[in-house]
C-alpha cells in the first residue's frame, strides 16, 4: 500500500472521536445524573479515558506491525487465555450496543424528517424492524472495505465536533449575555457525585460512553509512520472527546432543567435541549432542530459502519489457527472478514428481533441495552489494565513510552482496573437493589448479567468444539 492511501493524523483522530464521542451520551447521562455529570465525565475522563488511551498507545506502539487491536495487545503480555476472553467479551459488548444502535438510528431519522420523535410507546414495536433492514444495508456497506468509508467518518466526526461546539458557545454566551437565565440551580449538593452503590451503577455508562480509543488500533497497519502518528491521535481524540462530554453537560445543564431533561428521556433529551437553545436565540427550533438531527445521522452511521467491522477485525483476524471455524476467520486481500460479518448480522437480526415479545417501554429498552453492553464492555478493559502492568513490570519498552516510571505504571493501570471493576458490578445493580429479597432479585441478576456471561460461555464452547473437530478432521486425514 502506497503513503498517499495511508491514513493520515486527522482521519485517525476522526476514526476515534466519531465512534467514541456522542451527544447523546452527554443527554442521556444528564437525564440520571443531572448536574453532577459534570464533574463525573472529569472523573472518567482523567482517571480513566486518559490513562486507558496511554496503554492502547503504548501497547499499540509495540504491535505496530500486527493487527488485531484487543487480541494482540493482551496476548503480547498475558498470553492468549486471557485475550480471548478479553477481545470476545468486547465482541458480546459489541453486539449489546449494536442492537441498541439500530433502534436509534429510526429516532435520529425521525427527528430529522419531522422535528420530532414519531416513535413513541404505542408503536415502538417498529423499531426492531426497521433496525433489521438497518442492520442487513451497514453490514453490507462494511464488507466493502471501512477505509472507503474513511472519508465520511472523518467529515462526519468534524460536522458532529462542529454542532457540539456551536451548542456550547451559544449556550454560554447565552447565559452571559441575558439570553436566558441558567435552568439549573449549580450548588454543592447538586454538582458534587454521591459516591454510593447507585452513583457506580450508572458509572458504568460512562465507562460506555468514553469507549473508542481501541478501535483504531485495528488499523495501525493503514496508519502513515504509526509510531509518531498513532500515539499523538489518540492523545489529541482523548482531549477532544474529554473536552466536549464535560463542556457539552454544563451547556445542557445551562439550557435545560434537569426537570425537563428528565421528562425528554434517554432518547430524546439531545433534540430537546438543541430545539430550546434555537428558540431562546430567536431561530426556528423545529428547522435547527432537522439539521442537527441530519447531521448526527450522517456521522452516526459512518461510525456504526465502524463499529460494525473494528471489533470483528479484533476478534477473528490474529487468534490463532483453531480457536474458530475456519469460515469465520476467512479475509479478503484487505483483510475484511466477510463471512465473519455476516455471521454477526444474524445474531444481531436475532437480537433486534427478541424484543418483539415485550417491548412495552422503549426508554426502558434502551435502558436495559446500555446497561448489558457497559457491563460487558468493562471486562476487557479490566483484562487490558492488567496486561499492560504485568507488561511493563516484565520490563518490557514499547517505542511509545508516556508512563516513564514505575510508580506512573502502576498507578494508572491499577486505577483502571478498579474503576473497571466498579463499573461491572455496578452496571446491573440498579434493577437489583429495589429488589425485596432474594427471590425477586434473581430476575433482574439474570437479565442484567446473565446474558454477557452466557455469551462468553458459549464462546469457549465454539473454541472447544473448533478444536475437536480440527483434532479429528487430522485423524481421519
Amino acid at each position: 500500500m502506497n503513503d498517499t492511501k495511508k491514513l493520515g493524523l486527522w482521519t485517525l483522530v476522526m476514526l476515534i472521536f466519531v465512534p467514541t464521542f456522542g451527544f447523546g451520551n452527554i443527554a442521556s447521562n444528564a437525564v440520571t445524573l443531572g448536574p453532577a455529570a459534570i464533574p463525573s465525565w472529569l472523573i472518567v475522563s482523567l482517571l480513566f479515558f486518559l490513562p486507558l488511551s496511554v496503554m492502547i498507545a503504548e501497547l499499540a506502539s509495540a504491535n505496530k506491525d500486527k493487527e488485531g487491536g484487543l487480541y494482540t495487545w493482551i496476548k503480547c503480555s498475558i498470553g492468549p487465555k486471557w485475550a480471548f476472553i478479553g477481545t470476545w467479551s468486547y465482541f458480546v459488548a459489541n453486539l449489546f450496543y449494536l442492537q441498541m444502535v439500530f433502534s436509534r438510528i429510526p429516532v435520529m431519522i425521525s427527528w430529522t424528517l419531522f422535528g420530532e420523535n414519531r416513535f413513541n410507546d404505542t408503536n415502538a414495536y417498529l423499531l426492531p424492524w426497521i433496525g433489521v433492514g438497518l442492520a442487513i444495508a451497514l453490514t453490507y456497506i462494511a464488507t466493502t472495505g471501512v477505509k472507503r468509508f474513511s472519508k465520511i467518518s472523518d467529515i462526519g466526526g468534524k460536522l458532529t465536533l462542529t454542532v457540539t461546539v456551536i451548542f456550547i458557545v451559544f449556550a454560554v454566551v447565552g447565559v452571559l449575555v441575558g439570553k436566558q437565565p441558567s435552568a439549573t440551580s449549580f450548588t454543592p449538593s447538586t454538582v458534587i457525585p454521591k459516591f454510593d452503590a447507585n452513583y457506580f451503577s450508572t458509572f458504568s455508562w460512562l465507562i460506555l460512553a468514553v469507549a473508542g480509543a481501541e478501535v483504531a488500533g485495528t488499523y495501525i497497519k493503514d496508519v502513515e509512520n504509526p509510531k509518531k502518528i498513532f500515539p499523538r491521535a489518540v492523545i489529541i481524540a482523548t482531549a477532544f472527546v474529554a473536552g466536549a462530554y464535560i463542556l457539552g453537560s454544563l451547556a445542557i445543564c445551562l439550557v435545560a432543567s434537569p426537570a425537563l431533561i428528565t421528562k425528554a428521556g434517554v432518547k430524546d433529551a439531545g433534540y430537546v435541549v438543541y430545539k430550546i437553545l434555537a428558540e431562546n436565540w430567536g431561530l426556528n427550533g423545529k428547522i435547527s432542530v432537522q439539521i442537527y438531527a441530519f447531521i448526527l445521522t450522517i456521522s452516526s452511521i459512518a461510525a456504526f459502519v465502524v463499529w460494525l467491522e473494528s471489533p470483528i477485525r479484533a476478534m477473528f483476524s490474529e487468534v490463532p489457527i483453531g480457536t474458530f471455524p475456519k469460515f469465520l476467520t476467512k479475509k479478503r486481500k484487505d483483510g475484511t472478514l466477510v463471512n465473519a460479518l455476516w455471521v454477526q448480522c444474524i445474531i444481531l437480526l436475532v437480537l433486534i428481533i427478541v424484543p418483539l415479545a415485550g417491548l412495552n417501554n422503549i426508554d426502558n429498552f434502551f435502558n436495559l441495552l446500555t446497561t448489558l453492553s457497559a457491563l460487558s464492555l468493562a471486562i476487557p478493559y479490566i483484562v487490558l489494565a492488567a496486561a499492560y502492568l504485568i507488561y511493563r513490570l516484565k520490563g518490557n519498552v514499547p517505542p511509545f513510552v508516556m508512563l516513564k516510571s514505575k510508580v506512573a505504571v502502576i498507578v494508572a493501570s491499577t486505577v483502571v482496573f478498579i474503576l473497571g471493576v466498579l463499573a461491572f458490578f455496578g452496571a446491573g445493580y440498579g434493577n437489583i437493589a429495589g429488589s425485596k429479597n432474594f427471590s425477586e432479585a434473581i430476575i433482574p441478576i439474570l437479565k442484567n448479567y446473565g446474558g454477557p456471561v452466557g455469551f462468553i460461555i458459549f464462546g469457549f464452547l465454539i473454541t472447544y468444539l473448533t478444536k475437536i473437530l480440527s483434532k479429528n478432521n487430522i485423524k481421519d486425514s
